[in-house]
């Protein structure tokens, strides 16, 4: 029999090993807690090349956190895409927390189908990288919103015919089209994802499935080939709504944000972050990351709590509301995060208590829906 040194030798360059794949970089959320959640690192967050998915009822903010990590990108010295087949993307709000729309850092695309997505994403990043226009290292971001929303070629149809001129007949009432596009399309996607440095992030809905009793009732449009080659999956609930006054004429402020990572191919899963998300007079959203870092240091009792409403914060007692808009204003979360703990232990998140966040989410989801 060969010795191993035979057996290399002989070979050659088919005995040598690939590089492995690991994640090379991180995109910012701007939440430290959910970063850790999801890489293991207060300064991590999403990871670059590779597909994650973020899914959860309306109103709970998907779009803001996309956008945070597309901040991220361009903070980066990297470029960020966005594939709006919801038509409902404002840019003056994107730009309103700091994303760049300016051309050659930014690029926004309405596309018809599933495959007309991918493949703007693929081309773009692949000129990028050809060109060399950014550096090596530098992150690119594409965020699709929403998979639930994007149309699959199979399933394209003229309205007025109910034709598709270039592919004829089409079903309308073909649930199963975007799971065999997704099925079809995602392992060669997850391999450009990768070669091209591509940060690719799917937002998606939440479906509720009829007669579980056990376990999680919640599913996602797409099928199953997302889960399969999601390197993350967050999962958003709504776990209480923030209001101000009570009974009937309570008026409602915001809502109490939990996450958890589903899947995590780069720390342990199941591991659990929350935060506010306040509506805002315009209609928008704002993801309050100076008070739910509060939230969370004083629940860790890294803040203590003076008296009820009340942290202790640099030898003052402050009202965390008051706290955490002077540190907005002045810019200086840098002084919570010196707060953060060097060695961190997230609560993790079990079954059980899986089927309980649920349960809520439904019982929100149906009355939003009376």
């Amino acid at each position: 029999m060969a010795s191993a040194a035979e057996i290399a030798k002989a070979l050659g360059a088919l005995g040598q090993s690939d590089p492995e794949s690991t994640v090379t970089g991180f995109l910012d959320t701007g939440y430290a807690p959910l970063n850790y959640a999801l890489s293991g690192r207060w300064d991590g967050g999403f990871p670059v090349a590779r597909m994650v998915e973020i899914a959860g009822p309306s109103a709970a903010g998907k779009t803001a956190i996309a956008t945070r990590a597309m901040i991220a990108a361009q903070k980066a010295g990297g470029f960020a895409g966005l594939s709006d087949h919801e038509r409902a993307y404002s840019m003056p709000l994107g730009e309103r927390i700091g994303l760049s729309t300016k051309p050659g850092t930014f690029v926004y695309k309405k596309p018809r189908t599933f495959e007309d997505s991918l493949t703007a994403c693929v081309e773009t990043a692949t000129l990028i990288r050809d060109k060399k226009l950014i550096s090596p290292s530098a992150p690119i971001c594409w965020v699709f919103d929403s998979l639930a929303s994007m149309v699959p070629q199979s399933a394209l149809l003229d309205m007025k015919t109910g034709k598709d001129k270039a592919m004829g007949d089409r079903n309308m009432n073909d649930n199963t089209a975007l799971a065999r596009a997704t099925s079809a399309h995602f392992p060669a996607f997850a391999l450009y994802l990768e070669e091209l440095g591509v940060c690719g992030i799917f937002l998606n809905q939440i479906r509720m499935k009829i007669g579980v009793v056990y376990g999680d009732p919640r599913k996602t449009p797409g099928g199953e080939a997302p889960l399969y080659y999601d390197t993350v999956k967050l999962m958003l609930g709504a776990a209480a709504k923030i209001t101000k006054g009570k009974g009937e004429n309570a008026e409602i402020l915001g809502m109490e944000i939990s996450a958890t990572t589903a899947k995590n191919k780069v720390v342990r899963p199941f591991q659990k972050a929350s935060w506010r998300f306040m509506f805002q007079p315009d209609g928008t959203g704002k993801f309050d990351i100076e008070r739910s870092l509060i939230e969370f240091l004083e629940g860790e009792k890294l803040l203590k709590t003076a008296r009820p409403g009340y942290v202790e914060f640099e030898g003052k007692s402050w009202h965390k509301e008051q706290l955490a808009r002077h540190i907005e204003k002045a810019g200086e979360l840098s002084k919570l995060h010196d707060l953060l703990p060097k060695n961190y232990e997230p609560e993790e998140v079990d079954a059980a208590e899986l089927t309980g966040e649920t349960e809520a989410d439904n019982a929100l989801l149906l009355s939003d829906a009376a």
